[in-house]
């Protein structure tokens, strides 16, 4: 069965990073592991799947960065280089911050040097929804239960929990509920793409254009 139409209030849009600059992590602050032959930072956030993937735990919401260096240039969201934490600029996220669920999304602090930077935040969702799409492909860490997927085609998520909520943040991206981005005007940060709409996708439903 297709729905025929859904609201904005049943939609999601999807703020994509476009940025291919980012920031690397500070090997000081951190233990070292050796992943691909290469010695990285491995944080207490980190989680290893028995493939030998590295990805950040999915059981953890709040994540503090040390960074090598703080982000430059205009882009109002970014992302580390080691393991992809979605930064975030805090005068745009003043926006949306009302939004944000606390029980599952949170902001971290990011350092440079040991000194909190006051202009940026991590922000990071504990057991994120599944985002997938119609060709790609999914698999999900035994040990912590992170989603990854590779996208391909129409996107969506897939858990029903997900219905009525205003913000998540999942895939490196954040999704804001459409009614709320009309109703506040808000504008995409720098550094995202333009925003694409996204549904939610259960047994006998299927995504419209």
């Amino acid at each position: 069965m297709v729905r025929a139409k859904q609201r904005a209030d049943e939609r999601w849009l999807w703020y994509a990073l476009r940025t291919a600059q980012c920031v690397p992590l500070d090997p000081a602050a951190y233990p070292s592991t050796v992943y691909d032959r290469e010695v990285i930072p491995w944080p207490n956030w980190c989680c290893k799947a028995p493939d030998g993937g590295v990805h950040i735990d999915a059981r953890v919401a709040a994540i503090d960065v040390h960074l090598l260096r703080p982000p430059t240039g205009p882009d109002e969201v970014t992302w580390n280089c080691d393991f992809q934490v979605l930064l975030a600029s805090r005068q745009w996220l003043a926006q949306i911050e009302d939004l944000i669920d606390g029980r599952r999304v949170a902001l971290g602090r990011v350092f440079v040097n040991g000194r909190a930077l006051p202009d940026w935040a991590t922000i990071n969702e504990a057991h994120a929804p599944g985002f997938f799409s119609d060709d790609g492909r999914s698999k999900v860490c035994p040990i912590c239960g992170s989603v990854y997927a590779t996208l391909w085609g129409k996107v969506f998520f897939t858990d029903p929990d997900v219905q009525g909520r205003p913000l998540i943040v999942a895939s490196k991206a954040i999704f804001i509920r459409e009614d709320e981005v009309i109703r506040r005007g808000l504008r995409a940060p720098v550094g995202a793409y333009k925003p694409t709409p996204v549904r939610l996708k259960s047994d006998g439903q299927e995504t419209v254009p």
